[in-house]
């Protein structure tokens, strides 16, 4: 199997994201939406760790 896909299944697991198509180690990852009401907070939110593209696709900077 892939490495990178086990390192992809490590990574949803360990830190509740989503890992887009084609993610490699350090990229950033799709913040889960758990309802309406926190995709609006997080849009709303001014979190530099976190941006959005709109309501339902954020991202989650990689600290690198």
């Amino acid at each position: 199997m892939n490495q990178r896909i086990i390192l992809a299944l490590q990574k949803a697991d360990k830190d509740g994201v989503a890992t887009p198509a084609d993610w490699r180690p350090g990229d950033d990852c799709i913040v889960r939406r758990r309802s309406c009401d926190t995709a609006k907070e997080r849009m709303e939110s001014r979190d530099e760790d976190t941006y959005c593209l709109d309501w339902f696709l954020c991202f989650k900077k990689e600290k690198k």
